[in-house]
């Protein structure tokens, strides 16, 4: 009897063929077809399936679908000898049954949970198995015309293609991989072509999950091919895509395992990027997704490792220990390996080389025995490491060495970084031979600085940057150090600091009077203004783009262009064209001009040169304790608001003897600042300028760590100790009270990386002061910064001479009607910078978004939440961001602008360095005048208006012949009346914030 499928019309009319002969499965019961038709059955063999009933035979269908459906589940909570068992049963039944399709689909899946498990030589094994058979399925169907058996088969096909897809990614074989997912995709758009009926509706995808599936796969690839933040991008879509079909029953759960799937590859890259707050977000949900099933363990040996870095090193060995034991019983050898591998690593951070190698080694038996070659390479690095820890150079030199050489043979480039870097640190702390090591970390530190740049993600970059480039340039500043090459560490400092430039907003993207966009909602942090504000719009089309290229001085390229076209050869970075930026500002006739520049790597390193003798370089590091001290004591006496911490109460502090408020206090922090920031070759060289005739003038480009510095106030040393200083023997350095400001002009540099605009034709003076914003009381946190103002008010006497002296705009017909103005927002904003204007200046609420991005820092202007913009709504206010200026169609910034409120001038302090004071910078403005902190409003003071004497000296010195010159005059002269009759009126606190960025004598005017 025939059970099952129906038989073809008509009898094979050809021999058996070749590939037929001795097989011991040719497919869909075609033993019973042969028998069927009166063929001699010798050839083909009986099975038992031939002698079924139509009833034992779907009895026993039914059996082996249940099974299968079991073994999912399975597997799906990491059970993999649950699944293994279920998927042995399986394929007796379909043995039973004749049925390859049912074979070809329990071996599929076993691919899978094997490649699941990390048992990657039984994964080929199966995935390989199915092909072959699905080989001999296909000739089976031909001969037999079972077409509808293929159509069954075909599933299977490509789940054990995917297995295939994941090895080939594992080994770097990047052409077989992509090769295959366009195979699975040319063939589903065959499917989706053919004829309705033609192939079962789970083989057509209608709700695309099977493309998600490919989109993993691809996106692991594109991790291979040495694009993490494109495949962290990728991923992102993915997720979305998937919540938009979570809720089909038809594929509920497909996509519930899909989620958990990008979830897990998200969470890694995370890692590997040092976004570990993100990451550990992401294991946490997959924990409790799992919680009670096996898969719960996987994921506790990651969030125990992320417990240890907190300082819970005995609970996370035990967490690891015990994940590590439910693993094993489930036959995870994979993930057994992981966590003895990440046990090792934790006991290698302890110090406990021994016991380190000890779990090293299980987890390389493992991999040995599941032939993962990945793995393996991990192993080399940590063996290499631990033999490093105990001083046995050889071994480590052999293991490291092997690691090497299997990631060069990879292909997988990021592998390859990662064992340069392996191998260079254990060759630093050899010591030997230490040319040979800057030749190999050179393009390693300078790989990694760049592939910050192909993230998308401002957050992964800033990651990026802190957890991986950082060691790497930390360790070659080191090296540099300790072989003596100040032009080159300075150069590294001078490409850190160039920073890089947003691409991307060539046309307006964000129409000021049109229909404002959707964000999605994020709760709005307490603390305003100057703690977090929201949310920006996460798809800003703004990318930042890597420096340009440098040039050291007009007679000298930079050394490091070739090592940069090695690191792009070497690493896979792609190395576009750009015009060669100048790294220096003109010279200025009978003036020396001082550059000097700050970068942050683990310690804080810096570089100083005059624009005299550009090729003459003098660096200097600062140890990150120092640098430490300097910002704790800085914060200490800054009137920016701790976390936590009321205005008011900060401005108390702030105003108190040990910090603003009392000569001794200030004095002892200028020197503190200065013994710890300035170095005395600078010092001695800024003295004997000033004492040869004009005082020279110093432009500093800070590091995010030394942002909120007060250059121009810092103390000059007349002598360095002989020992390390308890508190309060400060003073024995120092003769007098010689400040920066006595002895030089202070400026801020523009990073060389940021495009700039031709700023807008010469017209009147632009005026935004104190604007009302929305839904917001004067006396609350965004409410009035320049108090109650009247006709007899200095600065309104100030503004109603402007106005006798020429037109300003907004049109007004008294001073009175420029201050807290309804109507100043950013559609008042376009239409004035549409026409010609000399300078800008804006007095008001500056604060930064929700986020380290610094295209989210914002001005506060009279805008409503209902004007479209980038910035979650504040109440009936919508901030107006950075990335609001840079993709909107505001014309040119005047040349000259002022940015008069808190912390303005903190773009230095982000990661990424591009806030509302360099996106003046990048719209055309040449000079920009900012604060370093927060500013005291007037009422800290009654009786005195200091923020108003601020706006005025500021405005006045912008429409002068030399701002910066005669803006370090005024602050001389508040030092002299500090210095005079130190009182809280006079304080520092309200005018040494006061900065200038200078960028118009750098020659950078381009744009991307």
């Amino acid at each position: 009897m025939l059970a099952g499928m129906p038989p073809p019309l008509n009898p094979p009319d050809r021999a058996l063929p070749d590939e037929l002969a001795g097989a011991s499965s040719h497919g869909y019961n075609c033993r019973c077809v042969a028998a069927h038709f009166g063929l001699d059955p010798a050839p083909y063999g009986v099975l038992p399936a031939c002698s079924l009933t139509e009833t034992e035979y779907q009895g026993l269908l039914e059996e082996a679908l249940e099974i299968q459906r079991t073994a999912k589940h399975l597997a799906a909570a990491r059970d993999i000898a649950g699944a293994q068992r279920e998927y042995g049963r399986m394929r007796q039944l379909a043995h039973r049954l004749d049925r390859t399709d049912l074979e070809l689909a329990a071996v599929s899946d076993l691919a899978t949970v094997c490649y699941s498990a990390g048992d990657l030589t039984k994964a080929r094994v199966c995935a390989e198995a199915v092909l072959n058979a699905f080989r001999v399925g296909v000739a089976a169907v031909v001969h037999f015309g079972q077409y509808a058996e293929i159509r069954m088969m075909e599933g299977s096909r490509e789940v054990a293609e995917r297995v295939l897809v994941s090895l080939s990614t594992e080994e770097g074989d990047v052409a077989r991989a992509r090769e295959l997912i366009a195979g699975q995709r040319r063939r589903a758009a065959l499917r989706k072509a053919a004829e309705p009926g033609q192939y079962p509706r789970v083989l057509l995808d209608p709700h695309g999950a099977d493309e998600l599936t490919l989109r993993i796969l691809e996106a692991r690839v594109r991790v291979v091919a040495g694009d993490p933040a494109g495949a962290l991008a990728a991923l992102e879509d993915i997720l979305t895509a998937l919540e938009a079909i979570a809720d089909v029953e038809e594929v509920r759960d497909q996509v519930a395992s899909l989620q958990a799937m990008a979830r897990a590859e998200r969470a890694g890259l995370r890692q590997a990027g040092g976004q570990d707050a993100a990451a550990r977000a992401d294991l946490v949900r997959l924990d409790a997704q799992h919680e009670g099933r096996p898969a719960a363990a996987k994921f506790a040996v990651d969030l125990a490792a992320d417990r240890a870095l907190g300082g819970d090193f005995p609970g996370a060995v035990a967490a690891i220990v015990a994940a590590r034991d439910e693993l094993a019983a489930t036959g995870a050898t994979g993930d057994v390996a992981e966590a003895s591998h990440a046990l090792g690593s934790l006991l290698l951070l302890a110090g406990d080389a021994r016991q380190a190698r000890a779990q090293f080694e299980h987890a390389g038996a493992l991999w040995t025995a599941n032939g993962d070659t990945p793995g393996l390479r991990r192993l080399d690095v940590a063996l290499a490491r631990c033999a490093a820890a105990e001083g046995d150079w050889a071994t480590a030199e052999e293991h490291v060495t092997r690691a090497r050489e299997s990631a060069r043979a990879s292909g997988i480039r990021l592998q390859r970084l990662h064992t340069d870097f392996a191998a260079a640190e254990i060759g630093f702390a050899r010591g030997e031979d230490l040319p040979a090591v800057l030749d190999l970390l050179l393009p390693v530190a300078l790989a990694a600085a760049d592939y910050r740049f192909e993230f998308a993600s401002p957050r992964a970059r800033a990651a990026w940057a802190r957890d991986v480039a950082g060691p790497a340039t930390g360790l070659l500043m080191a090296l540099l150090g300790q072989l003596k090459e100040p032009r080159l560490a300075a150069e590294l400092i001078e490409r850190t600091c160039a920073v890089g430039a947003y691409t991307g907003a060539g046309e307006p993207a964000l129409d000021l009077t049109g229909t404002p966009p959707t964000p999605e909602p994020e709760p709005v942090a307490a603390g305003l203004p100057l703690a977090a504000l929201g949310a920006v719009t996460a798809s800003l089309p703004l990318r930042l783009a890597p420096p340009p290229a440098l040039r050291w001085s007009p007679g000298s390229p930079m050394r490091l262009d070739r090592w940069l076209r090695l690191a792009a050869e070497r690493y896979g970075l792609p190395r576009p064209e750009t015009e060669t930026v100048a790294t220096w500002p003109a010279a200025e006739a009978g003036r020396e001009t001082f550059v000097l520049r700050y970068a942050d790597a683990g310690h804080t390193y810096l570089s100083w040169r005059t624009a005299d003798d550009l090729d003459t370089v003098h660096t200097h590091p600062v140890d990150a304790a120092l640098v430490a001290t300097a910002r704790e004591r800085l914060a200490d006496a800054s009137p920016t608001p701790r976390e936590g911490e009321s205005v008011a109460d900060a401005v108390r502090r702030a105003l108190g003897d040990d910090a603003f408020g009392g000569f001794a206090g200030e004095q002892r922090l200028a020197r503190i600042l200065a013994l710890n920031l300035l170095p005395a070759d600078l010092v001695a060289r800024l003295r004997d300028a000033a004492a040869r005739g004009r005082r020279p003038l110093l432009r500093v480009q800070p590091s995010p760590s030394l942002a909120a510095v007060p250059w121009g106030l810092l103390a000059l040393p007349d002598r360095r100790p002989d020992h390390v200083l308890e508190p309060g023997e400060e003073g024995t350095c120092f003769d007098g009270d010689d400040r920066v400001l006595d002895v030089a002009d202070v400026s801020l540099l523009a990073p060389a990386g940021i495009p700039r605009r031709q700023p807008s034709a010469a017209g009147p003076p632009v005026y935004l002061l104190d604007p009302r914003i929305p839904g917001q009381s004067a006396f609350g946190d965004l409410g009035s910064v320049l108090g109650k103002q009247n006709a007899a008010s200095p600065l309104i006497r100030h503004l109603d001479a402007r106005l006798a002296a020429g037109p300003v705009r907004p049109s007004a017909a008294r001073g009175l009607d420029l201050v807290r103005r309804t109507d100043t927002d950013r559609r008042l904003l376009a239409r004035l910078l549409a026409e010609p204007c000399s300078r800008l200046v804006f007095a008001g609420h500056v604060s930064r978004v929700r986020d380290e991005h610094g295209a989210q820092t914002a001005l506060h202007l009279s805008c409503p939440a209902e004007l479209p913009g980038t910035a979650e709504p504040i109440g009936a206010h919508r901030p107006f961001t950075a990335a609001d200026l840079a993709l909107s169609d505001v014309a040119a910034m005047p040349a000259r602008v002022a940015l008069i409120g808190c912390a303005s001038a903190g773009d230095f302090g982000l990661a990424e360095p591009f806030g509302v004071l360099l996106a003046a910078v990048a719209a055309g403005a040449r000079l920009v005048a900012a604060t370093v902190w927060a500013l005291p409003t007037s009422a800290a003071v009654p009786g005195a208006d200091p923020m108003a004497e601020l706006v005025i000296a500021v405005d006045t010195a912008l429409a002068g012949d030399d701002p910066v010159t005669e803006l370090c005059a005024w602050q001389r002269e508040r030092l002299a009346r500090w210095r005079e009759r130190p009182e809280p009126a006079r304080s520092p606190v309200f005018w040494a914030a006061l900065t200038c960025l200078d960028a118009s004598d750098d020659g950078q005017t381009r744009v991307r």
